[in-house]
């Protein structure tokens, strides 16, 4: 039912970027999933990880929907996949399905953050993100249960930093937003966290090697698979929203042995030189 509005949101975006073209002398157009921004004019590269659509609504759906989108996705001059090639990867058959666009390399998976100095503090960290009403109605469930948890906990709620802040309840301290470096540290130093199970989420905790309880949202096909997957791997926990039980949960993340293969998170480098930037 989605799918006429993508179209029509595609045909602007590139309606867009030909009136940008007039104006600007651009040498290189890296497109984050934002299938309207290709030119024969200058380079363009396509940034995305999720190749095998899961509708759910079955195969047959899937493999329709993959062919329109590669659609667009052939008329970029290559597809970057921020995630590694081979059996051992991260987004399973998101990133690595049966059949690929014409030209793509595997770039390595991507992070802003970096690993901080250990401080004494030791927490829970919960990330919360995506749209409402699921992220209010995850908000309101953690809050309800961790209350019974001794743990001290960092809640990031994942509002504008403008929003009036929450009063801290107990041991659970507020925050709506924090920066990349505050981010890096408060999570470098937590020893588990509960966050959504979307990939760019996944790809810091796997650079930080960070123990997580992951719950995807409801309805969003990717995470859930992501979430799964990653917990079939042992990589991860998981839990659906519907049947959360957060103290559970976190005494099996914390008894969790990570054994996650390193991944290469400077790649990407190569995928830029190799277009001569």
């Amino acid at each position: 039912m989605q799918v006429p509005k993508i179209i029509r949101s595609i045909k602007n975006e590139h309606q867009w970027l030909l009136h940008q073209l007039d104006a600007h002398q651009w040498d290189l157009i890296i497109s984050d999933n934002r299938y309207g921004l290709y030119t024969t004019r200058t380079r363009t590269v396509f940034i995305t990880h999720q190749l095998g659509i899961i509708s759910g609504f079955g195969r047959m759906v899937d493999g329709l929907l993959r062919t329109l989108l590669y659609r667009w996705i052939n008329r970029f001059n290559i597809c970057w996949i921020p995630d590694a090639a081979g059996d051992v990867n991260i987004a399973g058959k998101l990133s690595h399905p049966q059949s690929m666009p014409n030209h793509y390399a595997f770039i390595g998976p991507l992070s802003r953050l970096n690993k901080a100095k250990p401080l004494a503090d030791d927490h829970l960290l919960v990330l919360l993100s995506g749209p409402e009403p699921q992220r209010t109605i995850l908000e309101k469930k953690l809050i309800d249960q961790l209350s019974d948890i001794d743990e001290a906990v960092v809640f990031v709620r994942g509002l504008p930093s403008t929003t009036p802040l929450m009063e801290n309840r107990g041991r659970i301290r507020f925050e709506n937003h924090l920066d990349a470096k505050a981010l890096s540290e408060t999570l470098s130093n937590a020893k588990a966290v509960i966050c959504r199970s979307g990939y760019s989420s996944v790809m810091d905790l796997l650079k930080l090697k960070k123990r997580a309880l992951l719950i995807p949202t409801p309805g969003q096909t990717e995470q859930v698979y992501l979430a799964k997957h990653l917990g079939a791997l042992h990589w991860f926990e998981y839990q659906d929203q519907e049947q959360l039980d957060l103290e559970k949960g976190i005494a099996a993340v914390l008894s969790q042995k990570i054994e996650v293969p390193p991944f290469d998170f400077e790649a990407f480098k190569n995928a830029f030189a190799n277009l001569g930037i």
